[in-house]
């Protein structure tokens, strides 16, 4: 893969699937360039979305045990992912900040491909489910 001194550049492809109760699945997929970096002997994931108009920026913690999605932009997000574990996330859009907790029902971190299937809880409630592949391979930037 070609590096950069901040990574190596990479293609990126996130197809998720959101799962309401009662309601037909929702699907997203996005292509997106990134950089994949190692940093204090983790690997980490980066790209930039635009997400009508504004950008939103992704950072991908890839470790097996312990996952996490970062948002910063139009759309603040965490997500930590441990499998089998409810773990406190947030959401937000604007000014308005909603806390979650995240429960892991499949995690896999491989060397081009990270997979997540979560139950996102909040208000005393199941929000949704979600299944979330994101693969990563070597690309131009």
């Amino acid at each position: 893969m070609e590096s950069t001194k901040d990574g190596r550049n990479v293609d990126v492809r996130l197809r998720s699937t959101i799962r309401h109760e009662g309601q037909a699945a929702d699907k997203h997929e996005l292509t997106a360039a990134g950089t994949l970096i190692e940093k204090a002997g983790k690997t980490y994931l980066q790209f930039t979305e635009d997400l009508n108009g504004q950008q939103v920026r992704t950072t991908v913690k890839l470790e097996e045990g312990d996952a996490l999605i970062m948002r910063n932009g139009a759309v603040q997000m965490r997500l930590p992912f441990s499998l089998g574990e409810m773990r406190p996330g947030t959401y937000g859009n604007g000014p308005a900040t909603f806390d979650l907790l995240v429960k892991t029902t499949k995690l896999e971190v491989g060397a081009d491909k990270f997979t997540a299937h979560y139950e996102l809880h909040g208000e005393g409630g199941l929000l949704g489910k979600h299944e979330l592949t994101i693969t990563y391979t070597e690309g131009q930037k």
